[in-house]
């Protein structure tokens, strides 16, 4: 899993997705949900740059963020003096408590590209949760996603900030290895009276699920799926899972 957006890049991402994202609705989403579960202590999982994040620790009883990237740690960390994050693999880490619900946020687990990156996600993610514990994530929907990308192929957003102009242009290329891998990769410009500056360049893979694929990968890892359904984004077609930890068998 490649680490997306580097030091510079990372000041660029977390503008413009200030434009592309409304963090209070997007806030309210996921609050909503953990509270019709009775959560009070969350782990989000991918908080990149810490915009939810100051939201949850107003809230909740006890707030974790955990990024791969260091970069965007940094920013979290800046916008929240006192909140408390980790940097770590989502595939591979342990913590010494438990949390009432664990969110994967931003459609990240779409950055997962093998079977056993999910799996052991899903594992470790079953492990630090407590006892009938909620896992709850959005995703990119494969069945509406591909059609999509078969038919642009390069697709412009553009994201208003503080009066800035910021536009990313992505080029999807389906990868022919019989699984639904895109290998992207993307141009960001920031908009100026002269024309658009170049800002940085990033590419990454990342793989598309159906919800079955999902459900499958859920139950295997000792979930069990308690809601799916649709929801609209700035971007691209994507469904959410909420799924409950059941006891493993003796």
């Amino acid at each position: 899993m490649s680490e997306l957006y580097g030091r510079d890049l990372s000041k660029v991402f977390d503008k413009m997705y200030q434009g592309f994202i409304d963090y209070d609705e997007e806030y309210q989403f996921y609050a909503s949900l953990c509270r019709s579960k009775n959560a009070q202590s969350i782990i989000e999982i991918c908080c990149g740059s810490g915009n939810l994040a100051r939201k949850f620790r107003k809230t909740f009883r006890d707030y974790l963020g955990l990024d791969y990237s260091q970069h965007m740690l940094d920013l979290a960390r800046q916008k929240n003096p006192n909140g408390q994050f980790i940097q770590a693999d989502m595939r591979d880490f342990q913590l010494d408590r438990t949390f009432d619900a664990a969110l994967i946020t931003g459609r990240s687990i779409n950055y997962l590209v093998t079977d056993d990156d999910v799996m052991n996600t899903f594992r470790c993610i079953y492990n630090i949760l407590g006892e009938k514990g909620h896992l709850i994530f959005d995703c990119i929907d494969a069945d509406r996603f591909l059609p999509y990308i078969k038919d642009h192929p390069i697709v412009t957003h553009s994201s208003l900030v503080e009066g800035i102009r910021y536009r990313r242009t992505s080029n999807w290329h389906l990868k022919e290895d019989g699984k639904t891998i895109v290998d992207w990769s993307a141009d960001y410009f920031k908009e100026e009276a002269m024309g658009s500056v170049l800002l940085g360049k990033d590419s990454a893979f990342f793989r598309v699920f159906t919800d079955s694929e999902i459900t499958s990968f859920l139950n295997e890892t000792g979930f069990k799926v308690l809601d799916s359904f649709n929801r609209p984004s700035y971007a691209f077609d994507t469904f959410v899972m909420v799924a409950q930890k059941m006891e493993k068998s003796v």
